[in-house]
C-alpha cells in the first residue's frame, strides 16, 4: 500500500541540481507545516539537474470520501527516489473517481483527453512508499539546469529505483504475514 495524498497537494518545490540528491517540500491541505523532502537518488532525465516548482493549475473534482485520515504523515520524507518525471501521459477525465468507476463498472467508456502529469514517487523511512500522481498539478523549472544524466547513470538510477519498489514490497509481504491470524489447530 502507498500513501496517495494528489488532491491535498497545493505547491512545492524540488531541488535535483546536486547529483545523487533531490530535495524540496510540498504543502498540502490541512497540514500546518511543509512536508520536508530529503531523498538520495536523481528524478527521471526530464527532471533531472532542474529546481523546480509545483503548482496545483485545477481543483481536484469531489469524491465520495473526501476526508481521507493523513494524521500518520511524517513532516520528515526523507528516504530514496522512486520516479519522478512530468511527462509521463495518463488519460484524463473529467468526472470524479466514484462516477468514473460506476461507468466502468456499467460497461461504458467514459471520454477522456490524453494529458501530461506529475508523478512523483518516493519510499519515505517514515512513512514507506508515497505516490502523486496528477493531471491538475503542473512543474515549473526554474533558473538553469545543472545537469543531465547520461545513460550509464539513468540506467542506474532506474535499477535503484526498482531495488528501492523490491524492498518495499519485500517489507509489505513481512508484514502481511505477521498480521495472519495463526492456526489454532
Amino acid at each position: 500500500m502507498a500513501w496517495r495524498f494528489e488532491r491535498l497537494v497545493n505547491a512545492g518545490e524540488l531541488d535535483n541540481t546536486t547529483l545523487g540528491w533531490t530535495v524540496g517540500w510540498l504543502e498540502l491541505d490541512g497540514i500546518d507545516q511543509r512536508l520536508q523532502l530529503k531523498l538520495a537518488g536523481n528524478c527521471h532525465p526530464d527532471l533531472a539537474g532542474w529546481k523546480f516548482r509545483i503548482h496545483r493549475v485545477e481543483p481536484e473534482l469531489p469524491e465520495l470520501d473526501a476526508s481521507p485520515n493523513f494524521s500518520g504523515i511524517s513532516l520528515d520524507q526523507s528516504g530514496h527516489v522512486g520516479d519522478i518525471t512530468a511527462d509521463q501521459m495518463i488519460k484524463h477525465h473529467e468526472i470524479p473517481n466514484d462516477e468514473l468507476v460506476r461507468r466502468l463498472m456499467a460497461g461504458e467508456k467514459p471520454p477522456f483527453t490524453w494529458r501530461k502529469c506529475l508523478y512523483l514517487e518516493w519510499y519515505s523511512n517514515a512513512n514507506g512508499r508515497v505516490s502523486i500522481q496528477s493531471t491538475r498539478l503542473e512543474v515549473e523549472r526554474i533558473g538553469e539546469r545543472a545537469f543531465e544524466l547520461t545513460e550509464e547513470q539513468w540506467k542506474e538510477q532506474a535499477r535503484q529505483n526498482a531495488d528501492e519498489l523490491g524492498h518495499f514490497m519485500a517489507q509489505l509481504g513481512d508484514a502481511l504475514q505477521k498480521r495472519e491470524p495463526e492456526d489454532d489447530t
